[in-house]
């Protein structure tokens, strides 16, 4: 042996890509059980926190639909995005939950404090999602030069924001009034 105690590995840039995405993946998890236990903390239910992120699935419909339009691959700097999308995307489920739980706490049946809640916070949602997409929107379009780093996450944040903002207005509120149950009033 020429070399004693000199290991040479031959890997390449796909290794390293997968090992970023293996990370990734796990980082996403930890972001998602995070994200879980303060919504669990703040309602005090286990069942609201799992409706608002159902809102994740619905951005990355977004993300998916995005990239079909624009043709672009799904690399890794799409997963960046798509993990700051996580933490983005349910926003506007927090504010419809919150407004809902509001509704009943002031002695509201279900029905009417879902349709309050959706009706109300209906503008303030979807301003929100808005401005946080007109100010990714030039890099995203690549509008003064296309970046090959931040054009992807801002792309994925747009797409899925927009799509997950429409669907959330719809799908969350739906949710709520099959899954919650009455609240007894005390004697």
């Amino acid at each position: 042996e020429r070399f004693p105690g000199v290991d040479l590995d031959y890997s390449g840039e796909l290794e390293d890509v997968q090992e970023s995405l293996d990370a990734m993946g796990v980082l996403f998890l930890f972001g998602v059980g995070l994200i879980y236990l303060i919504l669990a903390a703040q309602f005090r239910s286990y069942l609201q926190p799992l409706m608002i992120l159902v809102t994740v699935p619905l951005a990355f419909t977004g993300v998916t639909v995005g990239l079909y339009i624009t043709g672009n691959p799904l690399s890794l700097f799409t997963m960046y995005g798509v993990i700051a999308l996580t933490g983005i995307a349910v926003n506007s489920a927090i504010v419809l939950i919150a407004a809902a739980n509001d509704r009943r706490d002031a002695g509201r049946s279900i029905a009417h404090a879902v349709v309050q809640a959706a009706r109300r916070r209906v503008v303030p949602v979807i301003i929100t999602s808005l401005t946080t997409i007109a100010g990714l929107f030039a890099l995203a379009a690549g509008f003064g030069g296309k970046s090959l780093l931040w054009g992807p996450v801002a792309s994925s944040i747009v797409w899925g924001l927009g799509v997950a903002t429409i669907l959330t207005l719809f799908v969350v509120p739906i949710l709520y009034g099959t899954f919650m149950r009455p609240t007894r009033r005390a004697a």
